[in-house]
């Protein structure tokens, strides 16, 4: 079934991206990556707290268009281990038995808008996939990373909505840097009967960005550049 969850998506997203304009700019990111544990069980820290790094691409639904679809892909990872009451949550390394890799698949549809003639915003929604593998680090508990990887692609937690909220300031005709914001919501609680609230493993990003621009200059900085003088008028 999750195989067939994570198949749809991505021709979903594939189609998408074929009707759209060919990528604009790209935007490397890292950052924090904050994970709400509402379990007092937990050898964990609470919240826990990582880093991540990635890069997405920009692709207009036309030119000029102020709607986006901006795929990206982060990398980030944590230790993990089985708390007493079988759930899988990150822990301290000391008291881990499983390093936790994990990739971030997001596809959100983003609106740009200016804020003046340097800064531009945006806010975004879309789909994010959490793709987490667990790998064995204590022997002594091997038999805990069956049950870690269970849980963790168990119940669909590994689907959650995506919300983005982004500022930029464009520092060249090509190169821009900002902040990128994003929360991942954990919706499996809805169905999950774990009993820990709706805000249960949800995930905060907060992203230092580059954006740099591909190609020539865009159809705007092209109607603003000055017309070349005609050959007669040049200068001896």
């Amino acid at each position: 079934m999750k195989r067939n969850i994570i198949a749809l998506a991505l021709a979903l997203a594939a189609i998408g991206a074929a009707a759209l304009e060919a990528p604009v700019a790209v935007r490397p990111t890292w950052g924090v990556l904050i994970e709400t544990v509402s379990d007092s069980a937990s050898p964990a820290f609470d919240p826990s707290i990582n880093f991540n790094f990635g890069a997405g691409v920009i692709m207009p639904f036309a030119p000029d268009s102020s709607f986006s679809f901006v795929p990206s892909g982060d990398l980030y990872y944590y230790n993990a281990a089985l708390n007493p009451r079988g759930r899988a949550v990150p822990a301290e390394e000391s008291q881990s038995s499983a390093f936790v890799l994990g990739l971030l698949l997001d596809a959100p549809v983003v609106y740009s808008f200016p804020l003046g003639a340097k800064f531009s915003a945006g806010v975004g929604l879309g789909l994010c996939l959490d793709l987490r593998v667990a790998f064995t680090t204590d022997q002594t508990k091997a038999s805990d990373t069956a049950a870690i990887n269970r849980y963790l692609w168990g119940g669909g937690r590994f689907i959650l909505p995506a919300t983005t909220l982004r500022a930029e300031y464009q520092l060249t005709d090509r190169v821009g840097f900002g902040l990128k914001g994003r929360v991942l919501w954990p919706i499996s609680n809805l169905w999950a009967n774990e009993g820990y609230g709706a805000l249960d493993h949800a995930i905060y990003l907060i992203d230092l960005a580059v954006l740099y621009k591909l190609g020539g200059p865009s159809p705007a900085a092209q109607a603003a550049a000055p017309e070349p003088a005609p050959a007669g008028d040049a200068a001896p």
